[in-house]
């Protein structure tokens, strides 16, 4: 069973800071992923954030259901690059930047595409 617990979300604010300062980045429509290799032993491999902008969603209800689904899609999915990196550490951040609150059909598939592209990046320029 696939879980996304404590350990597993990114919330040092100087780990996010590096992250946004010093790492790569890849955009893929309504996605950006901003990743960077990390400099921790053990578990967990990955950790992640996710942000909405308030910009384009006034209301915190629909910030936090656009979270919610965005979360359960790399729940779903993490294996994906688990497996890719060969268990190297890594932070991630998920930044939403469309308009309109998706579905989660249509979501999952994107997230997947990010996770295969992570992994190409992450082995031409980390590895």
């Amino acid at each position: 069973m696939q879980t996304f617990g404590k350990q597993e979300h990114l919330c040092s604010f100087t780990e996010i800071r590096k992250l946004f300062n010093e790492g790569h980045t890849f955009f893929r429509h309504p996605i950006k992923v901003y990743w960077l290799p990390g400099d921790w032993t053990g578990s967990p491999v990955i950790r992640v954030m996710v942000s909405v902008s308030k910009r384009n969603f006034k209301k915190s209800v629909d910030r936090n259901h656009i979270k919610r689904l965005l979360r359960e899609c790399f729940r779903r999915n993490k294996h994906i690059a688990i497996e890719g990196l060969n268990r190297q550490t890594c932070m991630l951040a998920f930044v939403y930047s469309g308009k309109e609150i998706p579905e989660f059909i249509s979501l999952e598939p994107i997230i997947i595409k990010l996770l295969q592209r992570l992994i190409k990046e992450y082995e031409t320029t980390a590895g």
